[in-house]
């Protein structure tokens, strides 16, 4: 008999109780009472339909796998701006830059319990990968670039969106906090780019600026992969319709991101 073939898979699920107490103690301490894990544990799914709750699970499961990747990513920068030698206001930041991605990683993976799914993300992350031939400098202003001027501020923009149009409490709850930390890794990235792009040599800029366009248009693919509805009854996990998608992500991107990297002389 053939052996079935499992889907790839994220699990989230933890190895030993020690570990799982002190993680939920570790994020609960800094969490309004709203987002603490009890709060997930008294969220009463019968007020929704199961297509409403099967949406909003799919939803944020695609989000933790965004997550994700995005904590393991800056996991790696904050190592690579430890090997230059950073300042340690600028490691500090950084450091609750990788904090925050995995409470991210742990709130998305309460909901998505909560709306009836468990520890086990279907999917993986899309890993983002240093350049390993290329020196420290370069990694680190290619994260820099991509993951914070672009990505997070973009995603700042995206999930504010979101969070006005949100109905369910708890959802709406997570996506303000997951706003208001994406605002300040989108000023580390803002705050760090001009410190680091004079280091860099004319060659090295070229090939950044090269990559740059590169993240634009991985962004934006991104921002409208899967689709999103036209219209008609909203889910109230937190949903865009495409034509309030495209509106803020063309105005984010002009005014957040564009216009910023013009006035640090830097082409796009």
């Amino acid at each position: 008999m053939a052996r079935r073939r499992s889907l790839p898979v994220l699990d989230l699920g933890g190895v030993h109780p020690v570990f799982t107490t002190h993680q939920n103690r570790f994020f609960d301490a800094e969490l309004p009472a709203q987002l603490r894990l009890r709060a997930f544990e008294r969220f009463d799914a019968k007020r929704y339909d199961a297509e409403t709750l099967e949406w909003g699970r799919v939803a944020w499961q695609l989000r933790t796998l965004d997550e994700y990747r995005s904590f393991t990513a800056f996991t790696g920068f904050l190592d690579t701006l430890n090997g230059l030698g950073c300042a340690f206001d600028i490691l500090s930041t950084a450091v609750r830059t990788v904090r925050d991605e995995a409470r991210h990683v742990e709130l998305c993976r309460r909901l998505v319990r909560a709306l009836g799914g468990d520890d086990r993300i279907p999917g993986t992350p899309d890993w983002v990968l240093p350049e390993a031939d290329q020196p420290q400098l370069v990694q680190a202003l290619a994260t820099v670039i991509g993951s914070l001027c672009i990505g997070e501020t973009l995603s700042v923009a995206l999930l504010a969106a979101t969070r006005d149009v949100a109905e369910d409490p708890l959802a709406r709850a997570l996506l303000k906090t997951l706003t208001a930390d994406e605002s300040v890794h989108s000023q580390l990235g803002w705050a760090l780019l001009p410190l680091l792009w004079p280091m860099a040599t004319k060659g090295r800029r070229r090939h950044l600026t090269a990559g740059l366009r590169t993240s634009l248009k991985l962004a934006r693919e991104a921002v409208f992969a899967g689709g999103s509805a036209e219209g008609g009854e909203r889910n109230p996990f937190g949903e865009l319709f495409l034509g309030e998608r495209t509106e803020v992500y063309e105005q984010s991107l002009e005014r957040d991101v564009l216009r910023r990297f013009r006035e640090l002389g830097i082409r796009v």
